[in-house]
């Protein structure tokens, strides 16, 4: 039987990014195994990240950081005691976007070599969520859905009566600096002169990221019988107040 074995990694699927101070509380990795001691010369810990390590580990010096993860963990953060076990965990200061990627934990002495992996997904909330129609000059109306400065990419839908709409036009843009995406999803609706329910729903791949927002839309008010009664009953006035200006 194996001395050396991987028994938990906690690497959380997804992480936002609070936008606020009042944060959502820390990010940290985990890596849990066990070990024999009489086995564990040469001991070493190593965190990479999509294949490139940035994180070593021997119990008798400091924790070593690479790359660019300087300056986003805590060297000095510790969930054990033990001597083999004391700085397995990283605990992050302020993620970023590009800390997305899947991380894995090796434990290796001079004997074994145990290995362990997942993803991880860092989400950044965005700064704009809105939804809401407008006339066009042509008589159509336009139903639009905004969502702004979010990361990753997000799938944005319309939803009209509880029924997905798929003819939508749907335009991308990406950031240049922070990497972030803007998207805006359009429709015009079939019968603009009927009462409806407009929702919009953002969700991220993969994770339980999901945002929702809806409006009511009463079409009925703007039917062309009804202006055409507003129109009628304005000219009947206008005739009104000129045959009494006549007399």
């Amino acid at each position: 039987a194996s001395s050396l074995e991987i028994t938990n990694l906690r690497v959380p699927t997804s992480y936002t990014i609070a936008r606020s101070e009042t944060g959502n509380g820390p990010l940290i990795l985990g890596c849990e195994y066990d070990i024999d001691e009489k086995e564990s010369q040469g001991f070493v810990l190593k965190w990479k990240h999509n294949d490139l390590q940035f994180y070593q580990w021997i119990p008798s010096r400091n924790p070593v950081v690479f790359s660019s993860f300087r300056g986003h963990l805590d060297l000095d953060y510790s969930e054990s005691d033990e001597r083999l076990h004391k700085h397995s965990a990283l605990k992050f200061i302020s993620p970023m976007a590009n800390h997305t990627g899947t991380y894995t934990c090796q434990v290796s002495t001079f004997q074994q070599v145990a290995t362990k992996s997942a993803h991880m997904q860092i989400i950044v909330p965005e700064t704009d969520f809105s939804l809401g129609y407008q006339r066009e000059t042509n008589g159509s109306t336009l139903v639009f859905c905004n969502v702004g400065e979010i990361y990753p990419l997000p799938d944005v839908s319309l939803i009209i009566d509880e029924e997905k709409v798929t003819d939508v036009v749907v335009s991308e843009q990406v950031q240049d600096f922070t990497g972030y995406y803007n998207v805006s999803v359009q429709h015009i609706l079939a019968d603009q002169n009927k009462d409806m329910l407009i929702d919009c729903e953002v969700s991220i791949p993969s994770t339980d990221y999901k945002l929702r927002t809806s409006m009511p839309y009463l079409g009925a008010a703007i039917r062309p019988e009804s202006t055409l009664q507003v129109f009628l009953c304005t000219l009947v006035a206008a005739l009104v107040a000129r045959m009494v200006c006549s007399f």
